[in-house]
């Protein structure tokens, strides 16, 4: 997979973006599935547990070379949710790019194996994505 997603990443794509399983692995095993990327995006639950799991893959991260990592906050419900991630991210050296909220269309339209194009969250996410693309 590190070779496929390295010759992927340098010979055909400017952009390249793989959603990967949660866990640290993709970091870890012998230089780390994600060895070639520039950016990553660690997906958080509104929660303290999930902020500290992101922490710590920032670690790995800086020591495996990605040059730049963002947390994004997911399934935002209420502004306490917001406030969770706004107050404990940067000082656990976590840049946030984001909160995505809660929608209800997200739920429904993976049950139904279909997409999202439009509402909250989709607004949202786009607004990621367009930080994203701006980056150097």
């Amino acid at each position: 997979m590190r070779s496929l997603l390295g010759s992927t990443i340098e010979e055909q794509a400017d952009v390249t973006i793989v959603d990967m399983e949660a866990g640290l692995e993709h970091l870890s095993r012998s230089g780390g599935t994600l060895a070639h990327a520039d950016v990553l995006v660690m997906v958080m639950e509104p929660s303290r547990k999930s902020i500290i799991t992101a922490a710590r893959t920032v670690a790995l991260a800086d020591e495996l070379g990605i040059p730049k990592t963002f947390g994004l906050g997911n399934k935002a419900r209420t502004e306490d949710d917001v406030a969770l991630f706004q107050e404990q991210c940067p000082p656990l050296g976590i840049e946030l790019i984001g909160v995505l909220p809660h929608d209800a269309a997200v739920v429904e339209a993976d049950r139904r194996g279909t997409v999202v194009t439009s509402g909250p969250a989709a607004d949202a996410l786009q607004a990621v994505v367009d930080r994203l693309l701006a980056l150097d």
